[in-house]
């Protein structure tokens, strides 16, 4: 018998503003490493590539999280509509 995995949209938006808030953090990292390191204190080259790293997690967290947002908003309206066919 084949089994039917249910993904949780819920539990997977959670999971991807989870994502979103480390990607954050990151970000404020990488740059306060850009800031010292254009004030002399270390590598700029590397501190700029970590930066462009950060923020392109960064975007890709928040399209993660969009998408499982728009995700729970389909199944919310689609529930909803099941009630009504259930309740007519």
């Amino acid at each position: 018998m084949a089994v039917i995995n249910y993904i949780n949209p819920i539990a997977e938006l959670a999971t991807a503003q989870e994502g979103v808030s480390q990607a954050t953090q990151d970000n404020t990292f990488a740059e306060q490493l850009t800031q010292l390191a254009v004030l002399g204190y270390g590598d700029p080259y590397a501190a700029r590539q970590i930066l462009s790293v950060t923020r392109a997690t960064m975007g890709n967290q928040l399209q993660k999280e969009q998408f499982w947002f728009d995700v729970v908003k389909e199944e919310k309206a689609s529930m909803k509509k099941a009630w009504e066919l259930i309740k007519e």
